[in-house]
């Protein structure tokens, strides 16, 4: 028997992958915020009641020291989110959502975030911040005239034999109630960033000749606890980070032009009074593109009932339909599902009508698992939303969008 499903009309959504009422909104707090030598009022924002569990933040908003600068390390706009958002996820191993309080990062501003980023034997830019600016990536260990015939052939090479393998560093603050309605820096969270290909430019007299090389996972795992052991050193000189626990979550991106984002590998835990990280965990996350054949081969069961949802969905429109879905798999299983529908409409009542077929009838041939069904024109324009966000949720959320 067909599920009813509620269609909602809004000129906006908001929507954290989840649904939420105004009674479901817990009360903002406010509480002084210990900052140096001096105290500033601040408050804790409300609670959203959503379907995963995420940081109740400070107010007035304090902007990270390096924001913005991801954009110039990161390349795959899937990777900056999922690097940004993981982070978020892995920190609640260790800091608590009932607890914890997020901020953005203070520690590293945007000239230590870029000289870090740097070579080794690179001239590192002026900073404010007291900590190290040598770079953390490979020297590269050759210098040629730009005048040489061979220049361009030996910058290559040794770019190639001399790869850099971290993209970007980003750090989170963890604050906790200190007693008296105050609260202190309780924790960090760093997030090291690792290419899984190095695209590198050699420039000569004004031509540019582009050259790349593949990582190798186990050799980018090595390079990245080094360096990991390296930022955990240079924190520790910080009079403010020297009792703080500090977590480590290692991350590799995919290719530029992936359409599914990397992951994290590894984590770990510098305690506090410690220097180094005592002992790494693997972390066994993992992205699969819907359908493919890495799908087919290692998720068959998941593949088959994605195809058999595929095939329910284009047998609305005599003309095809794109049915696009990422997986996100940890530990193995399945834990969410992202699905795209590009389709040409031809009116409103249209978009309704197939909307609702999708969230009532081909929902139920796929996994038991959060979904998010993003249903939109051949230009790129939202037309609806169908959202299912608990396993025991009957009925999904249905969201059509009023232009």
């Amino acid at each position: 028997m067909m599920k009813r499903v509620g269609l909602l009309f809004l000129s906006t959504l908001l929507l954290l992958t989840g649904c939420w009422g105004g009674d479901e909104l817990e009360k903002e707090e406010k509480i002084v915020q210990e900052k140096g030598k001096k105290d500033e009022k601040a408050i804790i924002t409300g609670e959203i009641n959503t379907g995963e569990k995420y940081y109740r933040s400070i107010f007035p908003f304090e902007p990270g020291g390096a924001r913005g600068v991801i954009r110039y390390g990161v390349d795959n706009r899937l990777d900056i989110n999922e690097f940004e958002m993981g982070l978020m996820r892995i920190a609640q191993d260790t800091f608590s959502t009932d607890k914890y309080f997020f901020q953005e990062g203070q520690f590293l501003n945007e000239p230590t975030v870029t000289n870090w980023l740097k070579r080794a034997d690179e001239e590192p830019g002026k900073s404010k911040s007291k900590l190290d600016q040598t770079g953390l990536n490979p020297k590269l260990g050759v210098k040629v005239d730009e005048g040489d015939p061979e220049y361009k052939n030996k910058m290559l090479e040794a770019n190639k034999n001399n790869p850099k393998y971290l993209s970007y560093v980003l750090e989170h603050n963890y604050l906790v109630q200190s007693g008296d309605g105050k609260v202190k820096l309780g924790g960090v969270v760093v997030g090291l960033s690792f290419n899984s290909t190095y695209y590198y430019d050699v420039n000569q007299q004004g031509l540019i000749y582009p050259g790349e090389v593949k990582l190798e996972r186990e050799k980018v795992k090595q390079e990245a606890q080094k360096i990991a052991g390296q930022v955990a050193s240079r924190l520790r000189t910080d009079p403010k980070l020297k009792d703080v626990p500090i977590v480590f979550a290692l991350y590799q991106e995919e290719e530029r032009d992936s359409v599914t984002p990397g992951n994290f590998f590894a984590s770990g835990v510098v305690k506090k009074g410690s220097n180094s990280v005592s002992s790494w965990e693997d972390v066994d996350e993992d992205y699969v593109l819907f359908p493919s054949d890495a799908a087919s081969k290692k998720k068959r069961s998941d593949y088959e009932k994605f195809t058999t949802f595929k095939s329910k969905v284009q047998e609305y429109f005599p003309n095809y339909i794109g049915v696009i879905g990422k997986g996100y798999y940890k530990d193995g299983n399945l834990e969410r599902l992202t699905i795209e529908i590009p389709v040409q409409f031809r009116g409103k009542a249209e978009i309704i009508s197939f909307t609702q077929f999708v969230a009532t009838s081909a929902l139920g041939e796929l996994p038991n698992v959060p979904i998010e069904v993003y249903i939109g024109s051949a230009v790129d324009q939202p037309e609806a939303l169908i959202v299912k966000d608990e396993t025991t949720q009957e009925e999904p959320f249905v969201h059509i969008y009023r232009k």
